[in-house]
């Protein structure tokens, strides 16, 4: 799983805007929410359709359906104890005309 899913909590700024005015208790359900089997495969399916490019990890579509399969359970529980945080976006310069 290395590097695929760093895993702890926000700090700082980056903590307090992503749970502001919502108790630990209403973050805990809004996750399950999100992790929930149904609302996964929508997503699952969104990124298929759409081709998603490979983010930082350069994991690509091809290869999301056999890398859940084995990360999927650890991910999911990272998640729904607030231990999971997501690596930044790769940064591209667009050239300017």
């Amino acid at each position: 799983m290395a590097g695929r899913n760093p895993e702890r909590s926000p700090q700082g700024a980056e903590g307090v805007a992503a749970t502001a005015g919502r108790t630990k208790s209403e973050d805990y359900r809004l996750m399950e929410q999100v992790v929930e089997p149904s609302n996964m495969r929508r997503a699952y399916k969104r990124v298929l359709k759409n081709r998603g490019a490979p983010g930082v990890d350069r994991l690509t579509v091809e290869e999301l359906k056999d890398w859940l399969m084995v990360h999927w359970p650890s991910v999911k529980a990272a998640l729904l104890e607030d231990r999971y945080l997501p690596r930044a976006v790769r940064r591209v310069d667009i050239p300017k005309p």
